[in-house]
């Protein structure tokens, strides 16, 4: 009796933090992380219940994440000039505790469940997009901020949500199962009201990730795939229209691949800048950088305190083992997949952690995403879920359900 009424509040309270990150992080951004981080710390005793440790090394994911978390945290404390800085570790404590999602998440996996999640996803676009026009329309504020964050935060966990809430478009057959557009649809309009160009520049290529997915699940004749592209483009132009920010994109490429870093626009001159001295700041301590508690001192001299770059942010922070740590972490999902046994639900997999991967790589090229808690926090449960619940179910699981 207690052990099935501890079950059930476990239960309860792993769906309460599922929701609290998927739905709401679009709207109250870090407070969200910081409860599902809560949640999980306090499920954490399910890691070292039996057979736990048996289905985190079938599951490379979960040891990487580890792997790159304890990597980081003694690189900081190699690098601490307080006894305090390895606390900044706090940042990537999603990737130590994703390994609790996924034994949450394997504990019901199966086409049910899939639904239900991508269901969350489309409401914590509708919330994004929601937020957005309070911010802009109610508010009068230039770009939608949401609160605890700010637009550019905003844009980066609306986005990836809005996408994986197409992953029941993979596993439902009913006829609503259309519905699920609504996800990426809702995310799409909130960041058109953030403004947020850099979130923007990987809209054609997680639209292409769904098209080629979608038809790969269709099996549909190659025509389909040139079709489906087509229309992902013409699609992305119509936007870029009737937003001035989105479309002064084609000009700043065009200056960037003529000039260099002679180019008008503010924020990309000063992004270029940033680059500059992020390298020549990581060529001073290219083996374990400066610590993330450090990070700001070292970008001092140029006048900045980071560098609006996920790679070079991890090689000033922990030089040549931060960016062997980046590029775990991208390929994590990736590992995760291939290294599952394929059944119906390989593909919806394979599509989840293409936008998971591609998502991290491409946001962090003009911002801080890996180490920044919500973004973090986000990527580490998203791919948790998807290897953990998106699969089909075994026998045994199947009778306790």
């Amino acid at each position: 009796m207690i052990r099935t009424t501890f079950r059930y509040l476990a239960t309860g309270l792993a769906w309460f933090g599922f929701v609290v990150l998927f739905v709401l992080a679009p709207a109250i951004g870090s407070i969200s992380s910081v409860a599902a981080v809560l949640v999980a710390l306090l499920l954490s005793p399910i890691a070292f219940l039996r057979g736990a440790w048996t289905a985190l090394r079938a599951q490379p994911t979960m040891l990487l994440f580890l792997a790159v978390f304890l990597s980081l945290a003694i690189i900081f404390e190699v690098t601490a000039r307080e006894p305090g800085d390895v606390l900044l570790a706090i940042n990537f404590l999603g990737l130590l505790l994703a390994p609790v999602a996924y034994l949450l998440a394997s504990r019901r996996p199966g086409g049910r469940t899939i639904a239900i999640m991508a269901g969350l996803f489309v409401l914590g676009a509708l919330i994004g997009a929601l937020t957005g026009i309070f911010d802009v329309l109610v508010l009068h504020q230039e770009r939608a901020t949401g609160w605890a964050q700010g637009g550019n935060v905003l844009a980066r966990s609306v986005v990836p949500i809005g996408f994986m809430a197409l992953a029941g478009l993979f596993a439902v057959a009913s006829r609503w199962r259309w519905l699920y557009l609504l996800g990426p649809v809702f995310a799409l309009y909130a960041l058109y009201l953030t403004g947020t160009r850099g979130v923007f520049i990987a809209i054609p290529v997680l639209g292409l990730i769904f098209v080629w997915a979608l038809l790969r699940q269709l099996r549909a004749p190659r025509v389909w795939y040139a079709i489906g592209a087509a229309a992902v483009i013409l699609a992305l132009g119509g936007v870029a229209v009737i937003s001035p920010r989105f479309l002064g994109l084609g000009a700043v490429f065009e200056q960037v691949a003529l000039n260099g870093a002679n180019v008008s626009d503010v924020a990309t001159s000063q992004r270029l800048y940033m680059w500059d001295a992020g390298i020549h700041t990581f060529i001073k301590s290219p083996l374990i950088g400066f610590g993330w508690a450090n990070f700001t001192e070292a970008s001092l001299p140029y006048g900045i305190y980071f560098y609006h770059n996920d790679f070079l942010d991890m090689a000033v922070a922990a030089g040549t083992v931060g960016i062997v740590c980046w590029l775990a972490v991208l390929a994590a999902p990736l590992i995760g997949v291939f290294a599952m046994p394929r059944d119906r639900f390989h593909n919806l997999r394979l599509y989840c952690a293409l936008i998971l991967s591609s998502s991290l790589l491409i946001f962090g090229i003009t911002d801080m995403t890996l180490g920044y808690d919500l973004p973090t926090t986000l990527y580490a449960f998203l791919t948790a879920i998807a290897l953990g619940a998106f699969r089909e179910p075994e026998p045994m699981e199947l009778s306790r359900q």
